[in-house]
């Protein structure tokens, strides 16, 4: 719609007082970040205001891309712009960081299992930035 001002589907979400925001960031710089307590370094994950483990406050850093396969199942129902992988495997991720992230994972679902070692991988869909995915490692 020529003159909107709202988002398209090929375009992070912009919120100026978006806490998440440097997250978003970094997807597009193909960057998975996490905010760290400032005192104890622990990660956490989703975007939050606050730190879980202090009131020092959090700081934002670029995670590993390593993680473990906590949980998974095949999704068969999808976003537009995924309309073509259903199914595909959704599961629960636990990063080296320590938190945990439900991200797609880009293998057969028969060749996964829990406690497998899985890398990030980044994937762009028609003109929608990369996002995360993880392959088994």
């Amino acid at each position: 719609m020529s003159g909107s001002k709202g988002t398209s589907m090929t375009q992070a979400p912009h919120h100026p007082t978006d806490i998440g925001q440097p997250f978003w960031e970094g997807l597009a710089r193909r960057q998975l970040m996490l905010q760290f307590d400032a005192v104890s370094g622990r990660a956490q994950f989703y975007p939050r205001p606050q730190s879980l483990y202090s009131e020092a406050g959090v700081q934002w850093r670029e995670a590993s891309g390593r993680g473990t396969v906590a949980a998974f199942t095949r999704s068969r129902v999808s976003p537009p712009y995924l309309a073509d992988a259903v199914p595909y495997v959704l599961a629960l991720v636990r990063l080296e960081e320590g938190p945990r992230m439900l991200a797609r994972i880009a293998a057969p679902f028969e060749t996964l299992a829990i406690g497998q070692a899985v890398a990030l991988a980044w994937e762009a869909t028609g003109d929608a930035p990369a996002f995360p995915v993880f392959k088994p490692a």
